[in-house]
Parts: C-alpha cells; sequence; structure tokens
C-alpha cells in the first residue's frame, strides 16, 4: 500500500468537490489501485471551508502549503496567475509533484514550470485545465502518441456555447442568454474572458503545445471573441445548413501551425454540431487514426475535480511526464494566412445596383461567392440584409474586402463577418 498526501489549495466549487470525491472514493482507490489518499492540508486564506468531512489542518497562508513534510501533491484550485505560479514553484522546488485546473497559469507560464518539472523529475497534472471533464490531454498525451497530429477542433467553452444554444434554441436575445448562464452558475459574474475569447484561446494553446510538440504560447492565437453575434446570423446560417458554434482549432501543415479561437458556422452534419449547452467536445484528426472525438462536460465541480483526481492517481502509479520534451521551436503561421469559407452580412440601401456593386467588389479581390442572397422579408428603414457565402478566402484578403465593402456609399453599418469551418 502507498500513502500519497495531498496539499490542497483553495476551497471554492472545484476544491469542495474534490474533497468530496476524494471521501467517497478512497475505499475503491485503495482496493483497485493500493493508493491510500490523504488530504493533509488545506490552504485558503479565510482560514475555514465549508466540509465537514475534512478534519484536518486549515493553513491561511498558502504558500506555506509546499514547505510541509506531509505533502506530496500540491493541488492548485484558486485561479489566477500570479499567487498560483509562486505556490506551483515552490511546489516543485520543495521536490513536490503539482496539479492543477489552471488554463490561465498553463498558458502563459507553463513553459518555466515544465522546465523545473523536468530538472527535478517530478510530474504536472493538468488534465483539468481544459474541458473538465473529458480526459483530452492524457488522450493527446499517451492515447495518441503513436499518431501525428493534423488538426484538432473542438468547443472548448461552455458559456459562450451555452448562450449559443439558447439563442438558437429558445430565441433569446445575446444579454438574456448570458443572464442565464450567470444565474445557473456557468458563467462568472464578470464573464469577460468566456465572452471575449481569452478562455477559449488559452485552452487552444495548451492543446497545441500537446498535439504539435510544439513551444506555443496563449499570445500565438489568434481569437475573437462571440459579442457581435446576434440571432439573426444565426437564422440566416441555419437556413443555409450551417449552426454557429465557438469553435477552437488547431492545424499542422508543411508550412507551418495555424491556431484560433472563434464563432464559426459549421455544417449541421459535422460532430461539433450536436454539442449543445454548457457541453464541451473535441475531434482529433491523425495521420493513422483519421478522426475522433471526445465530448461531455466541460465545466463544474465535480467533473473537474474528477479529472485532477486522475492526475493524483497517475502520481501514485508512478507516472511522470516530461513536458519539457514538448517544447520544440515551430513555426507559428500568422492567421492572416488562414483560410476558410465565410459568411458576409451586408446591410445595403434598397436601391439599383446595388448587388452588382458589391459583387464588383467581391470579383476585383478574385474572391469567388458561393451563394448570394437578398433577404428583402427583413427590411428595415431602407435597408436590406444582403447575405453572401464566399468560398475559400484568405484572412488577409477577407479583411480587405471588408474594409473596401464598408466605404461603399450603399452600405451601412458594420460587415458582419463569420468564419466557416469545415475540417
Amino acid at each position: 500500500m502507498k500513502t500519497l498526501n495531498i496539499g490542497l489549495c483553495g476551497s471554492g466549487n472545484v476544491g469542495l468537490s474534490f474533497i468530496d470525491v476524494i471521501h467517497s472514493n478512497r475505499e475503491k482507490i485503495l482496493k483497485k489501485y493500493g493508493i491510500e489518499l490523504n488530504i493533509s492540508v488545506i490552504g485558503v486564506r479565510k482560514g475555514k471551508i465549508e466540509n465537514k468531512d475534512f478534519a484536518g489542518e486549515i493553513e491561511k497562508d498558502i504558500l506555506k502549503v509546499p514547505l510541509r513534510d506531509d505533502v506530496d501533491v500540491v493541488v492548485e484550485l484558486i485561479g489566477g496567475t500570479d499567487v498560483s505560479f509562486e505556490l506551483a514553484m515552490n511546489a516543485l522546488k520543495n521536490n513536490k509533484h503539482f496539479v492543477t485546473a489552471n488554463k490561465a497559469l498553463m498558458a502563459t507560464k507553463g513553459k518555466a514550470l515544465y522546465l523545473e518539472a523536468s530538472k527535478r523529475n517530478l510530474h504536472i497534472g493538468l488534465e483539468a485545465s481544459v474541458a473538465g471533464g473529458i480526459p483530452i490531454i492524457r488522450t493527446l498525451r499517451d492515447g495518441l502518441i503513436s499518431n501525428d497530429v493534423n488538426w484538432f477542433a473542438g468547443i472548448l467553452n461552455g458559456t459562450s456555447n451555452f448562450i449559443f444554444s439558447k439563442m438558437k434554441s429558445e430565441k433569446k436575445s445575446f444579454s438574456d442568454s448570458l443572464k442565464l448562464a450567470q444565474e445557473l452558475g456557468f458563467a462568472e459574474s464578470d464573464p469577460s474572458f468566456d465572452i471575449n475569447g481569452t478562455d477559449a484561446a488559452q485552452k487552444t494553446s495548451i492543446l497545441s503545445l500537446i498535439s504539435f510538440a510544439a513551444d506555443i504560447s496563449a499570445s500565438d492565437v489568434y481569437f475573437e471573441g462571440i459579442e457581435h453575434i446576434d440571432s439573426q446570423d444565426m437564422e440566416y446560417g441555419e437556413q443555409l445548413g450551417f449552426i454557429l458554434k465557438p469553435i477552437s482549432i488547431g492545424r499542422n501543415s508543411s508550412s507551418g501551425i495555424s491556431m484560433g479561437s472563434f464563432p464559426a458556422f459549421i455544417k449541421k452534419e459535422e460532430i461539433l454540431a450536436s454539442i449543445n449547452n454548457e457541453s464541451n467536445a473535441v475531434e482529433i484528426n491523425t495521420k493513422n487514426l483519421n478522426s475522433t472525438a471526445f465530448s461531455g462536460p466541460g465545466a463544474g465541480g465535480y467533473p473537474t475535480a474528477c479529472s485532477v483526481l486522475n492526475d493524483i492517481l497517475d502520481i501514485g502509479q508512478g507516472k511522470i511526464f516530461d513536458y519539457s520534451k514538448l517544447l520544440n521551436k515551430q513555426k507559428v503561421l500568422d492567421f492572416n494566412s488562414y483560410i476558410s469559407s465565410r459568411y458576409l452580412k451586408i446591410m445595403i440601401k434598397d436601391e439599383m445596383g446595388a448587388v452588382a456593386d458589391v459583387s464588383s467588389l467581391i470579383a476585383k479581390k478574385k474572391l469567388s461567392i458561393d451563394n448570394l442572397i437578398q433577404k428583402d422579408q427583413d427590411k428595415d428603414n431602407e435597408l436590406v440584409p444582403l447575405v453572401i457565402v464566399l468560398g475559400a478566402s484568405q484572412e488577409k484578403i477577407v479583411q480587405e474586402l471588408i474594409e473596401d465593402l464598408s466605404k461603399l456609399a450603399i452600405v451601412e453599418g458594420n460587415v458582419k463577418h463569420i468564419r466557416i469551418f469545415s475540417p
């Protein structure tokens, strides 16, 4: 029998769920793996926790947790990047394994932690940092070790997916859908990082590091938020056979690695189109296996706590993965070179020749039009929505087109642009 002493830092929703998961699974884990798990101390600034099952010691100074002799693994569930980074470094420098659910920490400061852990032959568990309860990191790291990853595409932010789902199924506005997400606990009181795309971009960088064995940072990932999306765009897209989803992609080619997180239309028959509400999903395409897909709860106390526990069981069984070996310099492509089909919605004046002027400008850019629909039934104040689907187009050219379209006298307001993702 092996005893593994855990120093838990953080007693929020995930922290309390983790205590419960340990308590309810302790006997099963001992019987199945021969590992006795013991939370020896909990670091929490307020000096108390709301859990009757824990009878151990509370430490108000969480930075002292890694210094204790009765701690083998430090579990960080406090969030942020400053104190959590100091805690992580203290853990590693005191020869403690480190487990976290903190995607911001690993996306922005992971490199230094990987190198420190490598020097000391220690394991960093970060399964819970991406896609909640879905074991996507161990799948990429261990299950697909013999396969080169061509690309991955996923829904990595449950808040955004929930908002889109409610806008589509219940015809709610963006603001009402966000409010509901907050009421149900799927969005923070300050949802900025979810809404502006930061959260998904950080997770995309972590998956890209592991998928492509590349020294990727969060700043390498292009991202857009979802604030500009309205229900009319979702309706028009559906009429064209598309569903709108918050998509995160990573693609490796002979030219280099391209990454992005943004709202995108996908065909209704694609796997990701069926993932709704707060759920997450990741589709992975590899050289030998083509595509495999994984879906499940992307957030929440218990799904995240279970992923944390899985990392601890890896440590208990002597599994140590050296992430520093993945920090290889590879070319990251500028997102201006990204190619995809596009959805454009342009509000044009109801005048003779207006559509011809728009079409002529598109032709000058040598872009193809796959579909063009003038929505006369939705005419508003002499403005008519013109919906255009462009064929495969380079990002730089499309952005130039949008700028030129905005200058036309017959165009009012901003040109709506949504990428169309196709595997």
